[in-house]
């Protein structure tokens, strides 16, 4: 899709620039020092690849659709763009000009690639206000004035004001929260191990009463799960069914470590080629989308009694 942000970049650069040139060199020095050190700033330095491209090549960049929602009734659609990868930008944009600095396109590639294009937006404009307020317009509670914007067909959080916690930010808290939630169901029987990078996940079945539901989580979730009290289990291969406890973050199945039971579905290789729903690689990427989703990872949680 391509939205117009040629606009809003070009003024972007014009403050960026004026802050550079009418700073006394060691204040400008200290500004540009931003560019890397500041989060805020490396989001504005990452942009200025978007407005070369934009003024100087006239190479307008589309930009990817995060996704789109339905409003009620007779609203229309709702778009959420979201800038593209650094290796799906135009080559001539990747390339760029002899002589010209790579620090832009570090800066996109680092913070600002994938991510939400209103969302950068905001990043630039608490970047300026953050090194100079009395360039951003304030309403009479001293707010910022027009902020926040507007809610437009909103299904899920949506970072609307400058110093807002961003999309990313607002799920890790959210997430931070549930784990400290006990899981929905009355039991959980863990039957399956799989590793994730230097990280165990374990993947079994919760009882609901009425019916069982697959979950998968990390070892030191379940550790702090079995030590506020709830009721794991694991299943091996020969069928035994053992009660998990924990000992110094530690979680054993009877008086042997959890990691070394032979688990009655893990499958040594498992994933490999398969791609299936009970591989290994189903259950990471089902795992990494509920850390990125905590609504969905909520749906496993409860408040603890």
């Amino acid at each position: 899709m391509s939205i117009d942000t040629a606009d809003a970049v070009t003024v972007m650069r014009t403050i960026d620039t004026l802050m550079c040139e009418l700073l006394s060199p060691a204040e400008s020095a200290r500004y540009t020092a931003l560019w890397s050190s500041d989060r805020d700033g490396r989001v504005v330095r990452g942009l200025l690849l978007i407005r070369n491209s934009e003024v100087h090549r006239h190479a307008p960049i589309d930009v990817d659709t995060d996704r789109v929602v339905s409003g009620p009734r007779d609203y229309p659609w709702r778009v959420f763009p979201q800038w593209k990868e650094y290796a799906d930008l135009p080559a001539e944009v990747r390339h760029g000009e002899p002589n010209q600095s790579r620090t832009p396109h570090d800066r996109y590639r680092d913070s600002v690639a994938g991510r939400p294009v209103v969302e950068t937006l905001l990043d630039a404009m608490r970047f300026f206000d953050r090194c100079d307020p009395s360039l951003t317009r304030r309403a009479d509670d001293g707010d910022i004035a027009r902020f926040p914007l507007e809610e437009y067909i909103q299904h899920t959080y949506e970072c609307r004001h400058p110093y807002w916690p961003r999309a990313a930010e607002h799920n890790d808290l959210l997430l931070d929260g549930m784990t400290l939630m006990s899981p929905t169901g009355r039991s959980r029987q863990v039957r399956r191990a799989v590793l994730l990078d230097d990280m165990t996940l374990y993947a079994g079945l919760t009882d609901l009463g009425y019916h069982s539901a697959s979950f998968a989580e990390s070892a030191d979730q379940i550790a702090w799960d079995v030590a506020g009290g709830f009721p794991y289990t694991a299943v091996t291969k020969a069928g035994e069914v053992v009660e998990i406890i924990e000992r110094d973050r530690i979680l054993m199945a009877g008086e042997t470590a959890l990691s070394d039971v032979d688990l009655a579905d893990t499958v040594v290789g498992s994933g490999v080629i398969d791609q299936g729903e009970d591989s290994d690689d189903w259950i990471r990427t089902w795992w990494t989308e509920q850390l990125g989703d905590a609504y969905r990872y909520g749906t496993q949680r409860r408040p603890a009694a």
